[in-house]
């Protein structure tokens, strides 16, 4: 699921950036759900997703991206 949507934003990155540079993006299913200018806000709005099925992502230029990843370890307090 995260290959499929880690492709998806690879794939259109370059309109994402265009107009969301620096923001976070979070995909699941290969859809944009939205668009936040906190990490922790795209996280919030996906609180009801087990996490590993959606992919929140900094919007940034090819090639000056880091993935970080995140195991299922994780909790919302």
């Amino acid at each position: 699921m995260l290959k499929d949507d880690f492709e998806y934003y690879i794939a259109n990155q370059e309109e994402i950036v265009q107009n969301h540079l620096g923001e976070y993006v979070v995909i699941k299913n290969s859809t944009v759900v939205g668009y936040f200018a906190e990490e922790a806000r795209a996280f919030e709005s996906m609180r009801s997703n087990e996490l590993g099925t959606f992919l929140v992502k900094k919007c940034q230029h090819p090639g000056t991206d880091i993935v970080t990843y995140y195991n299922n370890r994780v909790a919302f307090a």
